[in-house]
């Protein structure tokens, strides 16, 4: 395994073992090697080799018992996607690593509510963006992706733009491609993001492929860049069956 610098080791490992299940070089009904074993083979602390072991059990991937070691019980997580958070940069890999489908782009005056979500007055004009976040699908033999599971319904609000960047966000061919630009970690200098848990309603449910009320993690950021102006708020419906969220929080000496 490659190590990366931003990634700590435990997950490192843990990833690497996700795709052994997975890819069934640890079929269900068998056993991981031994935690001495796997630390002699990864060049890795037992704790760090048990943190890695807790994500594939936290994941529904195996089953732990002292003395016994770990059994696969699974070769696909309950879990589809997590969301891993560290800094801007993870933040932004979160797109890297699934796929947003444009479902329509319009204008629109915004109303009380939007215009102080993005701090500005009542029915000034606002770009929205809507679209479906799914996993990236197995790849075919031809090298495309078959559709993955939907897991997040998006709705992104970006104010008044130049007319040139005002025409492609409103064209379906572009719009997503522009947005993205915006969201550049060289020029963003915070994230806000707050998070509450919400039933979804009839038409987010059914663009989720699950039941009305269904339980949903409603992740709502602001980005901003570097001189604090906002460039845009973001707000993912996300189906709490198929999606966790997880941040990394580390001590810092005074």
């Amino acid at each position: 395994m490659t190590q990366n610098k931003k990634t700590p080791r435990y997950r490192e490992i843990a990833d690497g073992l996700i795709a052994d299940i997975v890819a069934r070089r640890y079929a269900v009904g068998s056993s991981l090697p031994a935690e001495s074993e796997l630390c002699e083979q990864l060049q890795a602390s037992r704790h760090t080799v048990r943190e890695a072991l807790r994500i594939l059990e936290e994941g529904g991937l195996i089953s732990r018992r002292q003395g016994s070691g770990s059994e696969v019980v699974a070769d696909t997580p309950p879990v589809r996607y997590r969301q891993t958070v560290d800094t801007i940069e993870d933040l932004l890999q979160y797109g890297k690593q699934s796929r947003l489908s444009l479902l329509g782009t319009r204008e629109l005056a915004a109303h009380a509510a939007l215009a102080q979500r993005l701090r500005l007055p009542e029915g000034t004009p606002v770009i929205e963006l809507r679209g479906l976040r799914s996993e990236r699908g197995e790849a075919r033999a031809d090298g495309t992706r078959l559709p993955g599971r939907p897991f997040a319904l998006t709705t992104i609000w970006m104010s008044a733009q130049p007319a040139r960047r005002r025409d492609k966000l409103l064209h379906p061919d572009t719009a997503l491609s522009t947005m993205l630009a915006a969201l550049d970690a060289r020029t963003l200098g915070r994230i806000e993001q707050a998070f509450t848990a919400v039933a979804l309603d009839a038409d987010a449910a059914e663009q989720l492929q699950t039941k009305k009320g269904a339980p949903s993690l409603c992740a709502e950021r602001a980005y901003f860049d570097k001189k604090g102006a906002l460039v845009l708020v973001a707000r993912s419906l996300h189906r709490a069956d198929l999606f966790r969220y997880a941040t990394v929080l580390r001590h810092e000496a005074v």
